[in-house]
């Protein structure tokens, strides 16, 4: 019998290669579907979305990996909102549990909202207002291959519509979690958003962000702290804009750390060099990319928050409450 860690890596590789295939050479195209690009949680947002192998009780682990989904998130369901830039809103529920005989399923709603906008006739003249939005269905699944090593895996519906067009897509995830109690430590590897665009709003060639991500989280031993790391958007690593190897490496991490103070205080803070790079408008040191929020926990209800920095764009504000039904 081969030892579990190469076991586990093998069924990373196989599931990766499998569902990363038909997402190659995509780069060029337009991409939709904004909304899974969102932090899912306040949690998730504070830490720069570094959560791909965080554990923890929040059921919206599932959109970081879908193997995240524990015997920790049994029944809970988690509500957030996102009050973004430019009048955008946000909104995300989900719920998980274990189902005798099945396994650990969950299910999740999210939805985005660009708001009204003025319509304008030919002729130059207004012509009312029209709306634009997003909105996705999830079912989750996740099962315990040992007491270690967990696969999972999601399907997602998305929809969005811009006045009276409309388009659609079918897309899954997949990941594998592999937990060493020992070490107080978690690695994952998963792929996300594999599937087609069923109908558009109007480019041929729309597609959807495949994004390939490994992630590891490691729980200091005397210390109240989880430092996590998750590489993303791996499939896309390349280094054509001449900058150094190092360079295009943080371009493609992000880095968080949870201080848990007692049972009821959770700090966070997190980072993205590649978003900090995206949102820099000039050579002085701003807060793009930087993250930070906290979660407030009782023995009924967990309140959490969170800042997403844009530099001089502002910040984003995102709310969550999580409790057990």
């Amino acid at each position: 019998m081969l030892p579990l860690p190469t076991v586990g890596s093998r069924l990373v590789a196989l599931a990766l290669l499998l569902l990363a295939a038909p997402a190659i050479a995509q780069d060029s195209r337009e991409t939709s579907f904004d909304l899974v690009r969102l932090a899912a949680s306040p949690r998730a947002a504070a830490l720069s979305s570094a959560t791909a192998a965080l554990p923890g009780e929040d059921p919206s682990a599932l959109y970081s990996n879908p193997a995240l989904l524990s015997a920790e998130t049994e029944r809970q369901l988690a509500v957030s909102y996102l009050n973004h830039l430019a009048g955008l809103n946000a909104g995300f529920a989900t719920y998980a549990r274990d189902v005798a005989g099945v396994g650990r399923l969950a299910v999740g709603l999210r939805y985005l909202s660009y708001g009204e906008f003025d319509r304008t006739a030919e002729d130059g003249t207004a012509d009312g207002t029209f709306g634009a939005n997003e909105a996705a269905v999830t079912l989750g699944y996740a099962h315990d291959l040992t007491d270690r090593l967990r696969l999972g895996a999601s399907a997602h519906a998305l929809f969005e519509s811009v006045d009276d067009a409309s388009g659609s897509a079918l897309v899954a995830d997949a990941g594998v979690a592999y937990n060493v109690p020992s070490q107080l430590l978690t690695l994952t590897a998963s792929v996300h958003g594999v599937g087609a665009v069923t109908s558009s709003l109007g480019a041929d060639d729309a597609w959807l962000p495949v994004d390939l991500r490994i992630g590891v989280a490691k729980k200091l031993q005397y210390l109240p702290l989880t430092v996590s790391v998750t590489g993303y958007e791996l499939q896309r690593y390349d280094n054509d804009e001449g900058g150094s190897a190092l360079d295009e490496a943080l371009r493609h991490v992000a880095i968080g750390g949870e201080l848990q103070l007692g049972k009821a205080l959770a700090l966070r803070l997190g980072y993205d060099p590649g978003r900090a790079e995206d949102l820099r408008t000039g050579g002085r040191l701003d807060l793009a990319g930087m993250n930070a929020g906290f979660g407030i926990q009782t023995s009924r209800v967990t309140v959490d928050y969170a800042r997403t920095g844009w530099g001089e764009f502002g910040g984003l504000h995102q709310f969550g409450v999580r409790f057990a039904l």
